[in-house]
């Protein structure tokens, strides 16, 4: 690569241009529920390429010019797309100030390896408005479908109108929170993780592929439970610290089963057992 002062000054360059874009993203994580992980993608990725410290110290630096106009075309929009408030080119333009920044240093070999820690950057960012609306819409009136249904069976009157759930003494809404998409977005950030350290790519891409029934099913037995509660103690265990310590106990016990299903795909199969005239 070239030399150290060099880098560490075009390095310093690239933080001080991405403050203003970090700076709001730090914002967004500590105020909006639904993107609090975002605080622990960055440690990951790093935590990830100093596992593969070795595998990168063997490939040789080749720095290729076409990494020049990536870097320049990506800083450009960027300052485009912060200047006009178009937050998601500005974060976008960051993925791509980085792939023309390492590709200009040390080529495409170098491009090709780190490229999944790269793509991991993406979960920092928050979905585009347009695309949120579009996947809460559907799970909200999923799960309040679901938790109807097993609500219903389990000999409680309810009725469902939209995202409403209503009972004889109060109502139940399935809001963007109990839609499933802030855990989805986090499990599936964990599923991409656990796809890295799987053994192979199949169990990897298993794992994120269960990101999305396992937070579907979460969030359907929290608004089951809830609504269930809600009959018996009345509308107010919906709201406050009760409600929400609900959610981060079943977010919680998400992880735990996402995390037995990774330790049950890549555990290590038992040896061949030795016949009889074996040795």
């Amino acid at each position: 690569m070239k030399t150290r002062l060099e880098t560490a000054i075009i390095g310093g360059l690239v933080c001080l241009l991405f403050a203003p874009a970090m700076l709001r993203l730090l914002d967004v994580w500590s105020t909006q529920e639904d993107y609090g992980h975002g605080f622990f993608v960055l440690p990951i990725v790093v935590f990830m390429l100093w596992q593969k410290r070795d595998r990168l110290a063997e490939i040789p630096a080749r720095p290729s010019w076409a990494g020049l106009p990536v870097l320049l075309v990506g800083s450009l929009l960027y300052v485009v797309g912060w200047i006009t408030k178009f937050h998601t080119l500005t974060y976008l333009c960051m993925i791509v100030i980085l792939i023309g920044l390492l590709l200009f240093l040390a080529g495409w070999e170098w491009v090709r390896e780190v490229s999944p820690q790269i793509g991991l950057l993406l979960f920092m960012f928050p979905i585009p408005s347009a695309f949120y609306v579009r996947i809460t819409n559907p799970l909200k009136l999923a799960v309040a479908d679901i938790s109807a249904e097993i609500v219903q069976r389990l000999g409680i009157p309810v009725l469902r109108e939209g995202n409403l759930l209503l009972l004889a003494g109060s109502k139940m809404e399935v809001t963007e929170a109990c839609s499933g998409i802030r855990s989805l977005y986090s499990y599936l950030m964990l599923g991409c993780v656990f796809a890295f350290w799987a053994r192979t790519r199949l169990r990897g891409m298993v794992m994120i592929l269960s990101a999305v029934p396992l937070s579907f099913c979460v969030n359907v037995v929290r608004v089951t439970g809830t609504t269930i509660l809600a009959q018996v103690y009345g509308p107010v265990v919906a709201q406050g610290t009760l409600h929400m310590t609900a959610g981060f106990v079943l977010f919680s016990v998400g992880l735990i089963v996402f995390y037995l299903e990774f330790l049950m795909l890549n555990r290590e199969p038992d040896p061949p057992r030795a016949g009889p005239g074996g040795g």
